[in-house]
Formats: C-alpha cells, structure tokens, sequence
C-alpha cells in the first residue's frame, strides 16, 4: 500500500506540512550590543545595549542609559532614562554617528513572544513619567521609577531583562562571562569590589562574548551596523 501523501492547504506553501507553516516564527528579537568609541580623545569603553522588537505592524527599539542627570565618582548612576524608538533608523544612525560598531544578535521568535516583551515595557513604562525628547518624532523618552546604575538597572541588565520574557533562557550560563575587568579600569574594579561585586553579567563587552558563543539560544543571523571597535 502506498504511503498516503500529507495533508496539503491552499493557504500555505505546497510543499511544506501544515504543521511546519504554523510553527513557524514570523517575529524578531534583536539583541543589539555597541562596542567602545572616542569622542575628542576620550575613549568610552563602557559600550551600549538596546533590544528591539519586530513584529505585525511593530518595530520598536528600547534603550536605557543615562540620557539625564549624571551622580556617582565614575558617573556610574543617575536617572532611569528609557528612550523608545519607533524607527530603527534613526537609532542606529545616532549610534554609528558615534564611530562604534554595533552587532545585531537576530532571534526568531513567536508574535506572543514579541508581545510579552511589549508588554514588560510598557509596564515599567507605565510606572514612570514621561521625559522631554528634544522634538524628536520618531521617540519618546520616559524616566522610569528606577534609577540607573552601572551594575544595574543598566543598558545590559535592562535589555535581557526584557529578552527572557520572549527567550526564558537566553542568559542561562551567562555568570562564567562576567569579567569586569575586561572593560573597567582599575579604580572601577575597586568600587565595584567595595560592592561586593556585581551578581550577574552586566557589561556589554562581556554580553558581546557570551551571546557569541555562550548562550544556549543561538540567532539566526547577526547583523553588524557601523565601523569601530
């Protein structure tokens, strides 16, 4: 007896199963981490994390830094300030205007997915204020209930943050890629030791290595934007 054909739909592509169609991921989770750069000869080595979210009818990038006021002895504080851009082109452009490589960690994800990032934001969004944004349309500015801080809430800590409610495990083993003293000098290392050190990976540098290598959750591609480091 011959073995039945499978069970094909107009509605999707004939030569794949239904089932294939349906489970299909049709959103995107990008990962974006930005390298070190040097403005009138002073290098920032800190680097930069956002993550942005592409979905039906949505493309959204969030990034947290300290876009307010500045405290601490090394500025490693200060206000909570959320930026989200609704156009990826002029966020990518204020970062490559910067001379820094930014690399793109693309993961395939569900709508629901996407959605549940979405929706992680717009809570601490929700619990914030709204921030001025200089007139630019394509981005509102929040400064939200908490503070930043270099080891976090940070860039970093705040973006995978949101990542894990799409990638639950996105940062499982990220701990052994933890090494401060890959990007911080000397003086940084010895206040963040007078802190008892920092109890999750939290620069981008290291985040760079781990999601190269690292993690479980590997992208489907990654995307390089800019030149730099």
């Amino acid at each position: 007896m011959a073995t039945p054909a499978p069970f094909k739909t107009s509605t999707v592509d004939a030569k794949k199963p239904v089932v294939d169609d349906k489970l299909k991921p049709t959103a995107e989770m990008h990962i974006l981490v930005g390298g070190p750069y040097t403005v009138d000869g002073e290098e920032h080595r800190y680097g930069h994390t956002a993550l942005r979210i592409i979905s039906k009818g949505v493309d959204t990038t969030y990034d947290f830094g300290r876009y307010g006021k500045v405290t601490g002895t090394f500025g490693e504080s200060g206000d909570g300030i959320l930026r989200v851009w609704t156009d990826f082109k002029p966020y990518i452009a204020s970062e490559n205007a910067l001379k820094r490589k930014t690399t793109g960690f693309v993961y395939a994800i569900f709508d629901h997915q996407a959605a549940a990032v979405t929706t992680h934001f717009d809570s601490l969004i929700k619990s914030g204020t709204a921030y001025p944004n200089k007139n630019r349309t394509a981005m509102k500015v929040y400064r939200l209930n908490t503070d930043y801080h270099a080891l976090g809430p940070n860039c970093t800590t705040l973006s995978l943050d949101g990542a894990t409610k799409a990638l639950p495990k996105i940062d499982d083993g990220s701990e052994k890629y933890n090494k401060p003293a890959d990007v911080l000098s000397m003086g940084e290392r010895l206040a963040l030791t007078a802190k008892g050190g920092a109890p999750r990976l939290f620069l981008p540098d290291n985040l760079l290595k781990f999601l190269s290598g690292g993690s479980l959750e590997k992208p489907i591609r990654t995307d390089v934007y800019g030149g730099g480091k």
